[in-house]
């Protein structure tokens, strides 16, 4: 089974290409959605996000708070390194039990969305890597269209490794800046590339 990473910067469309794979017949996987999993009121690391960071955390459901994580998360670089320390080993745990029960199931291809690929260093996980790159503008711009307030915004970009940076890990790079039907083109070639070059099935 071979394993395709998809990563890039927040808002530059990682799930709109992981969508397109999928209605390709490719089997996708996405660490943020594994990490919503994790994160659901009663789990161990909801548990232990709490016991780090306080009762400030949650809403009066139990839920966490996002706001209040986004600002743990954006707004100040050494509780960021605290709040990755707890969130990255638990996702890479419950990412490798779903890729190795895909391998159990013998699927012959899976693509996975994980935005922090060369940040955690994990890229040797994978036979291939997809870039998606669009441009700062066009990041602020979809933080902005999803009420994300613009102070954040910009908080949330700069914390993030440059996605210049991540090309050079790449091994194919969907430009998401252009429009839709360009994006799904280029995910098309890149899909009949591992079909025809790699053999997935």
């Amino acid at each position: 089974m071979q394993r395709i990473a998809v990563t890039g910067g927040v808002a530059e469309g990682k799930t709109t290409i992981l969508q397109i794979f999928e209605s390709l017949g490719a089997v996708t996987l996405s660490s943020d959605r594994i990490a919503a999993t994790l994160l659901l009121p009663g789990t161990d690391l909801w548990r232990e996000l709490i016991r780090e960071f306080g009762q400030a955390i949650i809403e009066a459901d139990g839920a966490l708070a996002r706001e209040r994580l986004a600002q743990i998360a954006f707004g100040d670089a050494q509780l960021r390194r605290r709040l990755n320390r707890l969130m990255h080993p638990a996702v890479v745990r419950a990412l490798e039990m779903q890729l190795n029960a895909l391998e159990t199931a013998s699927a012959s291809a899976v693509l996975i969305e994980v935005p922090l690929l060369i940040e955690t260093g994990l890229q040797g996980w994978f036979d291939g890597v997809i870039v998606a790159q669009a441009t700062p503008a066009l990041q602020r711009r979809r933080l902005l269209e999803r009420g994300v307030p613009p102070e954040r915004a910009r908080q949330i970009i700069r914390a993030q490794l440059p996605t210049r940076c991540k090309v050079a890990f790449a091994d194919w790079v969907i430009r998401t800046h252009r429009s839709l039907e360009q994006v799904e083109r280029q995910a098309r070639r890149i899909w009949q590339s591992l079909t025809e070059s790699r053999g997935v099935y």
